[in-house]
């Protein structure tokens, strides 16, 4: 599975030196889709980790050769939660994890998606186990918000923030802000920073930005790279 490279904006920095990393495909019509929903599980535990674990290598690769090249910067990587549910696929996923240089860790930020729903902080706390020996900043993407005490377990865990994808939801105008608002809130309560990705709309950037929610992406941001170079 190819992968590309998204321009992340920080909200305390003017220049764009943080990228999301996502899978591609090519739609049937011929366009490509980028969207770590691609790495979706399809109830094969080690199949989802060895796609991810694919996406993971081929990303770490690109990161090594645009610190090779001088280029500094910071990459967010998605784990699918189900790639990790096995010892199997833990494993797939350490390997990919092992690739990268220890000098490049730091430069690492880990997204864990797709979380079970019946998640609690045990589940949490394992699924992150496999990944403190290489990285020390994690980000997750909680399931819908009406599921609001997820939000404590992440800052239970030492995870930094929670992720909101735009692209996931339909709505637009006063509903998108008004979802980013109720997450923002959410987050809030548990000392979560929060990244809101797939932004399209300015009303959204703008309410980000007052805000002060730690980092956004997407189209009204930047386009996708295919690389870091």
């Amino acid at each position: 599975m190819d992968v590309v490279y998204r321009p992340v904006k920080l909200i305390n920095r003017e220049v764009l030196d943080t990228f999301r990393c996502l899978p591609i495909a090519e739609k049937p019509d011929g366009t490509k889709l980028a969207d770590k929903r691609l790495l979706g599980h399809d109830k094969d535990i080690v199949a989802t980790a060895t796609k991810n674990a694919d996406v993971l290598s081929k990303a770490f690769q690109e990161l090594a050769k645009a610190f090779a090249a001088g280029n500094r910067c910071r990459l967010i990587v998605p784990i699918n939660s189900f790639s990790l549910a096995s010892n199997e696929g833990a494993t797939l996923i350490v390997q990919a994890m092992k690739e990268l240089d220890k000098s490049l860790y730091a430069a690492v930020i880990t997204e864990l998606i797709e979380m079970p729903t019946s998640l609690n902080l045990d589940m949490l706390g394992d699924m992150t186990v496999p990944i403190l020996p290489f990285f020390d900043k994690y980000l997750a993407e909680p399931r819908p918000i009406s599921n609001k005490d997820d939000f404590t377990m992440y800052s239970n865990c030492n995870y930094f923030g929670v992720s909101l994808n735009m692209e996931a939801f339909n709505e637009g105008g006063d509903a998108a802000v008004g979802l980013l608002t109720e997450f923002w809130a959410e987050a809030t309560k548990s000392r979560l920073k929060v990244v809101i990705q797939g932004v399209k709309d300015q009303a959204i950037v703008d309410k980000a930005q007052q805000y002060e929610v730690f980092a956004l992406d997407g189209p009204i941001i930047g386009a996708d790279k295919e690389t870091l170079i």
